[in-house]
């Protein structure tokens, strides 16, 4: 797994990163790279799949979402967790990099074709 590579997608220290966790909420670059690194530390392999890609982009701004699967195994345990990513990206001189990152796994205890639990 490689760190710098995932922190290289990401602009800078305006980056908003939100993961699945109560605790994963990270704002500017130092953050990110510490919730990246505590990630890539308690897996022993990890993989991201995506589906349904969606992107919309207006000049130098751009957002997408898809349908993700993010599987591997952590301390020896298999997991695989269907979710969905949504992010904003911005052009730089650099190519396009990540400013939000959002992901978020569906509240199963909340009927289809409902809008609330219960």
């Amino acid at each position: 797994m490689d760190a710098e590579g995932v922190l290289a997608l990401f602009a800078g220290d305006d980056t908003v990163l939100v993961g699945t966790g109560a605790d994963e909420v990270r704002f500017g670059m130092a953050a990110t790279r510490a919730q990246v690194e505590r990630d890539m530390s308690q897996a022993d392999e990890v993989s991201f799949g995506i589906e349904n890609l969606r992107v919309s982009v207006f000049g130098d701004a751009a957002f997408g979402y898809a349908d993700a699967t993010f599987a591997g195994s952590a301390s020896g345990t298999p997991f695989e967790i269907p979710g969905r990513w949504t992010t904003g990206l911005v052009r730089t001189e650099d190519g396009w990099r990540i400013v939000q990152f959002h992901v978020s796994v569906a509240y199963e205890e909340q009927p289809e074709g409902e809008s609330f639990p219960g």
